[in-house]
């Protein structure tokens, strides 16, 4: 696996340092972004966005023209579920599922003044999983697919020349593992991953080259 993973990461800085030769001739940017995910699993019976987590890691842009840009990013995310027992309203049952993944998503952007808003497809590769129901530890029990296909869309603000926040939500196109009964229909594969993320971006310098 950590074969598997030191290659994801070096294709995918390749890919980074590709936009810089081959947009020799226009606009780019590259930069850092940092913030949490909130996240749920469709399937697992437990509703909400209460599982929060940690997401970080670099993107590099391409200006196409006065409107449009393409943006490569490669992070580490953290998605899954989590549920808090109630016992005053006779709900006994605790559980929690962790899910880390290095996400790579390619996303076609449209600006307007201070606004942008992205859509585009994710590669996901999972490198850890922790899985918790009634404090007992059963992680591998039902065991979660290494790779993840999403789809994203999201929106931007632009605080200054540097600095901005960008909200985007992920769902997954392919299922992360079967649902619990087997049932699996073309449609509805299996559970699949719900994610609300808040990061600030900031883009390094960068400019036009000659």
């Amino acid at each position: 696996m950590k074969t598997q993973i030191r290659k994801l990461v070096f294709y995918s800085l390749l890919v980074i340092f590709i936009p810089f030769k081959t947009f020799a001739q226009q606009h780019f940017k590259a930069g850092l972004k940092a913030g949490i995910s909130t996240s749920q699993v469709a399937g697992d019976t437990y509703a909400g966005y209460d599982k929060v987590g940690f997401d970080g890691g670099a993107f590099v842009s391409a200006k196409f023209n006065e409107k449009w840009t393409g943006q490569f990013e490669i992070f580490y995310i953290q998605k899954g579920s989590k549920h808090n027992a109630n016992v005053e309203k006779g709900d006994y049952t605790s559980y929690y599922l962790g899910l880390n993944y290095i996400e790579v998503p390619v996303l076609f952007q449209y600006h307007q003044k201070k606004y942008t808003f992205e859509l585009g497809p994710g590669y996901s590769h999972l490198i850890k999983e922790k899985e918790i129901i009634n404090e007992q530890d059963i992680t591998g029990f039902r065991p979660f697919y290494k790779s993840e296909i999403n789809f994203n869309f999201g929106m931007s603000y632009s605080i200054n020349e540097n600095l901005g926040v960008n909200c985007r939500f992920s769902n997954s196109i392919t299922a992360i593992r079967k649902h619990a009964s087997g049932a699996s229909t073309w449609y509805n594969p299996g559970q699949v991953n719900n994610v609300l993320a808040f990061t600030l971006t900031y883009q390094l310098a960068g400019g036009k080259t000659e």
